[in-house]
């Protein structure tokens, strides 16, 4: 890194051992009660692995253990009911709202065959409940570094669905954030200390040249694999590099439990798409198709192609017989 203090940023998703210190990043600007806010961590933990939330946190790997968050980004996949609301009426502080909800029990956050539902109809909608690191000044070259590693962090984690719209609210220095990331504005509230809502919908995407992180995260190509949700669940994991230890402790596995879900994802993998493991046989890798070189091709593919970590139904035919919705890419 140019002229940097020498941190060593990784992003991954949020984990378990994660939730109390990841608290302390919950921006202050965002307004819940102190009790909202202490109990953020039990809507988490009851969230954590469900494919209509993202987590995502920027650790510096120089801190030692249980100081190494320096952001925190959150969304959340929303039901009609909010989708329309941010649509026609979008009301401000609304991941406040959203997180009302939840810990009163009244967001019917979408299941995962919804959300497979709505991805092959093109309608899914993600809001960002907030975003937040500990640097802000962009004069400090740490600052950047997180920004970029968090722009990444932010493609990776919303790309691979069918996407309608995204949308996150900024205050102040954030403003500059959202629309270097491609948000256009959504509202003009111009009223001090509170947000303004921004979005991209798909249709102003396409209208975009490649690049923004905004934009790239409606690159979209329908999934051959087919995984099962907890097949997902696991590989959502293993592309952020963590242990097969660490994955059955965050899964609440047995590493037996955790060894037949990499057999049955190695098996489905295979079937839908022999040549993955062809490189590995082409350089003369003994049991090419098994092993650490498997799950290197497997995963090396993954990261690539996000869609194979989202839910996914394709639409039924028309009467006529052709696809009921464009399932293209931007």
């Amino acid at each position: 890194m140019l002229d940097g203090s020498g941190r060593r940023l990784h992003g991954r998703i949020l984990r378990h051992a994660d939730l109390a210190e990841a608290l302390a990043l919950v921006p202050p600007w965002l307004p819940l009660t102190p009790g909202q806010r202490a109990a953020l961590p039990k809507v988490w933990t009851r969230l954590l692995g469900h494919s209509g939330f993202n987590a995502d946190v920027i650790e510096d790997l120089a801190c030692p253990a249980g100081q190494r968050l320096v952001g925190l980004g959150v969304s959340i996949a929303l039901g009609d009911a909010w989708r329309e609301r941010l649509q026609r009426e979008p009301p401000p502080f609304a991941p406040a709202l959203v997180y009302a909800d939840l810990l009163n029990g009244n967001y019917p956050l979408p299941t995962d065959s919804e959300l497979a539902r709505m991805s092959g109809e093109g309608k899914v909608a993600f809001l960002v409940l907030h975003y937040h690191q500990v640097l802000d000044d962009l004069g400090h070259p740490d600052t950047l570094q997180m920004l970029d590693v968090a722009m990444t962090l932010f493609r990776h984690t919303h790309a691979g669905y069918r996407l309608e719209c995204l949308y996150q609210e900024g205050l102040e220095q954030q403003v500059a954030y959202l629309q270097s990331m491609g948000f256009r504005a959504r509202t003009a509230r111009a009223c001090k200390g509170v947000p303004e809502l921004y979005g991209l919908t798909r249709q102003e995407a396409a209208g975009l040249l490649p690049g923004a992180p905004v934009r790239n995260a409606f690159q979209f190509t329908p999934p051959r694999f087919g995984f099962t949700a907890a097949e997902r669940r696991m590989l959502r994991l293993a592309v952020t590099q963590l242990s097969d230890a660490e994955m059955s402790d965050e899964l609440g596995i047995s590493l037996h439990g955790l060894k037949k879900l990499w057999r049955s994802v190695h098996q489905r993998a295979l079937a839908a798409m022999p040549s993955l493991f062809d490189e590995a046989a082409a350089v003369g890798e003994e049991s090419a198709t098994r092993g650490p070189e498997k799950r290197r091709s497997l995963l090396l593919y993954l990261r690539q192609h996000p869609e194979e970590l989202r839910p996914y139904r394709a639409p039924r035919p028309t009467a006529c017989g052709a696809p009921g919705a464009d399932l293209r890419g931007s």
